[in-house]
């Protein structure tokens, strides 16, 4: 499909905006807030610093953003961007909802709205692989962080977990249909297959980006080096999830496949605690395996002073 690719994820986000929190199980919370701060914690190895001028850039609906602001008195001044404006708005709703002041607004990350050395950190959550040009966008966060200021980086498939991801997925979803086809039962009653959506074209047409707007895979250590080599002193790099991703992208994939009927009460709460005690597991056994196998890169980026 020849597309403009960063029209396919302006159009995608913005059809995505109203469900996307529901679809991946999003919540803001001092649970989540607490789960957040420690993702960067494991990049800063040591506590969360307070922050002048934040900036979340491809926020969405503002995963890391608030929920770094609802851990406590961490931040001054909470700014907001990302390529879909219904991203941004949401984002703006949720804040209200949650009592924290946010200034959000539509911008490209390849191209920053921001003046120059504005911002004393700037972070993100699964971005940085929608983006076409990673030098550009990688020289941007460089452009309007002040001298010293530093970049994190979470949520970037590796190459490796991104296979195991693809694997799971693409065996769930046979499997899935084989049962449904064959008169399973799935939350007490039988399952069956959800309905694809019947709006309009403009719904229609998002929808097809869908498989084009996840453009890279990486392989941790030459972002390290693109980074070096638009500026910054210090690159580095951790990795989380392995096991809590693969039988994630299982659980999503029953999700995103089965009627909502289907999808009781009973299996959300096994999911998401399932993926939480998971994720406990990798973490006690990621320093005896391979970072690169782990499914989400965590990039640390630093601003010479």
């Amino acid at each position: 499909m020849d597309v403009d690719l960063r029209k396919a994820n302006e159009l995608f986000h913005d059809f995505e905006s109203d469900s996307y929190d529901r679809k991946w199980g999003i919540l803001y919370d001092q649970d989540n807030a607490l789960r957040v701060r420690r993702k960067f914690e494991k990049l800063l190895r040591g506590p969360f610093p307070h922050v002048g001028r934040l900036l979340e850039v491809g926020c969405g609906t503002g995963y890391v953003g608030l929920n770094v602001c609802l851990g406590g008195d961490l931040v001054d001044e909470l700014y907001a961007c990302d390529i879909s404006q219904g991203m941004v708005d949401v984002c703006g709703k949720k804040a209200a909802e949650l009592g924290i002041e946010v200034r959000a607004k539509r911008s490209e990350l390849e191209s920053l709205a921001y003046l120059g050395e504005q911002f004393d950190m700037v972070i993100g959550h699964a971005i940085l692989h929608h983006i076409p040009d990673i030098e550009k966008a990688l020289a941007e966060i460089y452009r309007v962080l002040v001298p010293g200021g530093i970049c994190m980086l979470a949520g970037e498939p590796t190459r490796t977990g991104d296979r195991l991801g693809r694997f799971a997925r693409a065996v769930t979803t046979k499997a899935v249909d084989w049962y449904t086809a064959h008169g399973g039962y799935f939350g007490g009653m039988p399952a069956r297959l959800r309905e694809e959506p019947s709006g309009g074209d403009d719904d229609n047409g998002a929808r097809v980006f869908e498989d084009v707007v996840d453009i890279h895979t990486f392989v941790p250590g030459e972002v390290c080096a693109l980074a070096r080599s638009v500026g910054f002193s210090e690159a580095r790099y951790e990795s989380e999830e392995l096991i809590s991703s693969f039988v994630g992208w299982i659980t999503r994939t029953i999700d995103n496949k089965l009627a909502e009927e289907n999808l009781t009460f009973r299996w959300r709460y096994w999911s998401y605690n399932t993926y939480l005690r998971l994720s406990r597991l990798d973490e006690s056994i990621y320093r005896f395996l391979p970072s690169s196998w782990f499914y989400n890169m965590l990039l640390y980026l630093e601003k010479p002073a």
